[in-house]
């Protein structure tokens, strides 16, 4: 459904930009995987904005984007050949990079920790001490939140699958049928399932971080290495394509939401689009804000990721058992291709974004 949506909304905005095509000739197909299991909102400028607002196509790409079950398994279609891209945690590419798989990845759009250990407000817990003989959800086993939730948990000596349990239960509206049933008693999502939680009549009473994980990255571009080289302008466009969804998405949320509904349908309302829906979705969007803008790591500038952060957070990912040993970084990663990828006129872009009407 989704696919096909996606496909329907760039064959309109083809039809509207004939002349860029013009120009530009064929658009490059290119298949790019998604690690979350449904596309929401929040991730709109990796999925429904570029394809909609026509930024793709600008860079002379046909872009389909597909929801995966997790980073993990988006990662492995492409050391397999079997997709362009994979946006999602790093942390399974840097796996596979340690095994021998000739991958990288050269953007990051989310440039903070968006994990933690969720304790339900009615739940009566405070302490990580609290979880044991207890089952936490998880969205599935190959999102970065289970990884995080057996990290932290270790740190008090408890074990997964001995002194408390993990079980898969999806997100939003599954994840909180879940709660309800009592099938779990807490939480390893992220930010904006836990501000849609709240939404929803399941407030958190807190949410337990992970000290050594505060220079956590996600919505990584991950590609082939060949294509750093083979395919250097593709690579650029469609990270391109993303910054400039991204200073969109933060300088009009409430058009985004639109958008990403009209994209996407299924992770619209069930009960219709009005303007406080809207609104009650751009507050969650609200909630990763801080990570997601151009100066998130201090460099003014769209997708890096300084090096002495990416030690860090390798550390932390060595410390937690989810990677075997510490390597040169720059095996995982490149910021080569960051200047370029700036190249672009933000302002444009903003004033696009502050007075965009929804046709």
């Amino acid at each position: 459904m989704q696919r096909n949506v996606v496909h329907i909304l760039a064959a309109l905005a083809a039809a509207l930009a004939a002349g860029m095509a013009g120009a530009q000739g064929a658009l490059q197909k290119i298949t790019m995987l998604h690690s979350q299991p449904v596309i929401t909102a929040t991730f709109a400028y990796s999925s429904s904005l570029p394809v909609y607002l026509g930024y793709f196509r600008e860079e002379g790409l046909d872009v389909e984007v597909s929801a995966m079950a997790g980073a993990s398994q988006a990662m492995q279609m492409v050391v397999g050949g079997r997709a362009d891209f994979a946006v999602g945690n790093p942390s399974g590419a840097m796996i596979a990079i340690q095994k021998g798989a000739d991958v990288r990845f050269y953007y990051t759009s989310i440039r903070g920790d968006i994990f933690g250990l969720g304790l339900p407000g009615d739940s009566g817990f405070k302490t990580l001490a609290d979880l044991k003989g207890k089952t936490i959800g998880v969205s599935s086993f190959a999102s970065g939140g289970t990884n995080y939730a057996r990290g932290l948990m270790k740190t008090i000596g408890l074990e997964s699958g001995k002194d408390y349990d993990l079980v898969e239960i999806g997100v939003r509206a599954r994840a909180l049928g879940a709660y309800r049933s009592r099938q779990v008693q807490a939480f390893s999502l992220w930010d904006e399932e836990y501000a849609s939680m709240a939404q929803n009549g399941v407030p958190m009473a807190g949410v337990i971080k992970d000290p050594r994980a505060n220079t956590h990255i996600a919505g990584s571009i991950v590609a082939k290495n060949e294509d750093y080289t083979k395919r250097r302008a593709v690579l650029i466009g469609v990270a391109r394509a993303m910054a400039k969804a991204q200073a969109f998405q933060d300088a009009n949320p409430e058009a985004t939401v639109r958008i990403h509904w009209k994209v996407y349908p299924n992770t619209a309302p069930k009960d219709g689009i009005t303007d406080a829906a809207v609104k009650r979705e751009a507050e969650i969007l609200a909630v990763r804000k801080a990570i997601t803008v151009r100066n998130s790591m201090g460099t003014n500038r769209w997708g890096d990721v300084p090096k002495d952060l990416m030690e860090k957070f390798q550390a932390y990912l060595v410390q937690t058992d989810v990677v075997p040993q510490a390597i040169d970084v720059n095996r995982y990663y490149t910021n080569d291709l960051i200047a370029e990828i700036n190249k672009f006129d933000e302002a444009a872009i903003i004033r696009q974004a502050r007075e965009y009407k929804l046709p």
